[in-house]
């Protein structure tokens, strides 16, 4: 499958390339020209940009309950769903809501997607030929969410660079770093975007032909759709000032690359046609 999207792969490739070499020259200036905090656009893809990783695993979680038999696993998806909604619920309440709500309601509200969820899963009818595709990209994307999460923990932490809305409070842009200089730990976690890795995790779509020969006619849709909506959290993350086009140009591929890796193992070891 992954031949397949080979020249959807080049052109990103070609576009990240384009796009961090630009960033190399104009990271600062394209951060001061486009910063706007108050933006209700961005200020809702703050809140939002990164749902496709926290949904992951509510929807994985359910998957996994309904198609697999082994008590074992049922047991895996219920905690799966209901630990990724608890904190989807979490995430986005912290934007909508003040400090000493939005802990208790953030946490109720995701719960009851959980619930929700749990609930109207039974209620769909599921191929039986598509039930084991289903299952291993359910595992695959849990798999996925978690190497994107940790790598771009690891990489915020020794990167220690300094976000634009933080390098505007000091009387002057001497903290600025370009991308390619690591700082060390200092507490700085601008490069990469998390919030742009995780709108990336919609790239998952393109797993979408595994499980559905008609999906196979869709590729080009499945790489375009996540690629635009990455594209427009990237953006936002810009207008926010809490990142520079290269800390989403790399966020965004650090998502990318590991959703392509997934697709290399998922050819060799689950959906090898010979």
């Amino acid at each position: 499958m992954l031949k397949k999207y080979r020249p959807y792969i080049i052109v990103y490739f070609i576009l990240f390339a384009i796009s961090l070499t630009v960033a190399s020259f104009v990271d600062l200036k394209l951060d001061i020209a486009l910063n706007n905090p108050d933006s209700p656009f961005s200020k809702w893809f703050e809140a939002t940009g990164e749902m496709p990783c926290r949904l992951i695993g509510t929807v994985a979680g359910v998957l996994i309950y309904k198609l697999c038999d082994k008590k074992a696993f049922k047991l895996f998806g219920i905690f799966v769903n209901f630990a990724s909604s608890a904190y989807l619920g979490y995430h986005i309440a912290s934007y909508f809501f003040k400090e000493e709500n939005y802990i208790v309601f953030g946490l109720v509200y995701g719960i009851g997607i959980g619930v929700t969820a749990q609930y109207l899963i039974r209620y769909i009818s599921i191929p039986e030929k598509l039930k084991k595709p289903l299952i291993i990209l359910s595992f695959t994307g849990i798999a996925v969410m978690l190497v994107q999460l940790g790598a771009i923990e690891i990489t915020k932490s020794l990167w220690g660079r300094i976000r634009y809305r933080d390098l505007i409070k000091m009387p002057s842009f001497e903290a600025f770093t370009p991308w390619y200089k690591p700082n060390g730990i200092n507490g700085n976690r601008s490069f990469p975007s998390g919030h742009t890795a995780g709108a990336a995790m919609s790239y998952l779509m393109m797993t979408l032909p595994y499980a559905s020969e008609k999906w196979e006619k869709r590729k080009a849709m499945c790489f375009a759709v996540p690629l635009v909506y990455t594209s427009i959290v990237a953006y936002t993350r810009l207008v926010m000032g809490a990142h520079f086009l290269s800390d989403v140009s790399v966020g965004g591929t650090i998502g990318f690359v590991t959703v392509i890796i997934a697709m290399a193992v998922l050819d060799k070891k689950f959906f090898n046609k010979k």
